[in-house]
């Protein structure tokens, strides 16, 4: 339990979403970045191709579930359930206001009252979604659990997570209880200076479009 009260909550290997593929073995206790990399290799998929996003998307997404809002995650639920099935277990009301408490936990935040107050407040934070994750998957090897980084200067943290390989698919994220996409937002493109000038970059663009956006939790920053 932290210092604020809120548990923290392990879910058992078994119930890892890199736990369902065949022809790989997990390590739990590697950062997410690392495992998934090693997933992507075993499964053939491309780096930089839109099965990479999407398959990346899809676990970060399954992790975030899993190691905070997942109600399957304490010890006499999770010895009921088979291999994997915390990843589509049903999320209580009270179980996504301690996932949500736990995340404003993590990031240095007071755990608010309400799921809107935690929403509102976490979208003012700047955290990389990755370190979110990390910090639950990691908490057994370490002696001190390792504290999420708060980005203080907006364009580096803009500039860390518009990389490549950092973009997920927003419409992926809003699957599974939307939590994912629930600490996403749009970072806006070096240069343009609104929303006009962003449509009239897109005027005229054919094909279809495919939305990405940042892995962070973002908030514009103000001096």
């Amino acid at each position: 339990m932290s210092d604020t009260g809120v548990e923290m909550k392990i879910p058992p290997s078994s119930q890892s979403h890199f736990a369902q593929f065949e022809k790989f073995t997990p390590d739990d206790a590697a950062p997410f970045d690392d495992e998934f990399k090693r997933l992507a290799a075993s499964q053939e998929w491309v780096p930089g191709s839109q099965q990479y996003t999407t398959e990346r998307t899809i676990a970060m997404r399954a992790e975030i579930k899993t190691h905070y809002f997942s109600s399957s995650q304490l010890p006499a639920a999770s010895a009921q359930l088979p291999a994997a099935s915390s990843i589509s277990a049903v999320v209580t009301e009270e179980d996504e206001l301690m996932g949500y408490r736990a995340l404003c936990d993590e990031v240095g935040l007071p755990c608010y009252d309400t799921i809107p107050e935690c929403k509102r407040e976490l979208k003012k934070t700047l955290v990389n979604i990755i370190d979110l994750i990390d910090v639950r998957r990691m908490i057994d090897v370490r002696p001190t659990p390792p504290k999420v980084k708060v980005w203080k200067d907006f364009e580096a943290f803009r500039a860390y997570t518009l990389q490549d390989e950092h973009r997920i698919d927003k419409d992926e994220a809003k699957e599974d209880g939307g939590y994912l996409a629930s600490l996403l937002q749009h970072l806006r493109v070096p240069g343009s200076r609104g929303r006009g000038t962003r449509r009239k970059k897109r005027k005229g663009l054919k094909g279809p479009r495919r939305d990405k956006v940042s892995g962070g939790v973002t908030k514009r920053y103000q001096d």
